[in-house]
């Protein structure tokens, strides 16, 4: 689980989003930024926000994800 403001690397954001409610900010391992808005037991919309603009990185890294939002409406 996501604590709010805390943040947690992943290989699969999908999975670690999975039964969770709230906003988080999620930052590919190539830079990309999305907005990710989770309903428990129903729904995740992702919408990108911003691109870093960095070249594909050679070796695997991590997903970060932080919550910013407790709840969703």
């Amino acid at each position: 689980m996501v604590e709010l403001n805390g943040t947690v690397a992943v290989e699969n954001p999908a999975e670690a989003l999975r039964n969770q409610d709230g906003i988080f900010q999620v930052t590919s391992p190539y830079g990309q930024v999305f907005e990710v808005t989770c309903r428990r037991g129903s729904s995740m919309h992702i919408r990108e926000i911003g691109d870093s603009g960095k070249s594909a990185v050679s070796e695997p890294k991590r997903w970060q994800i932080q919550k910013m939002s407790q709840s969703v409406a």
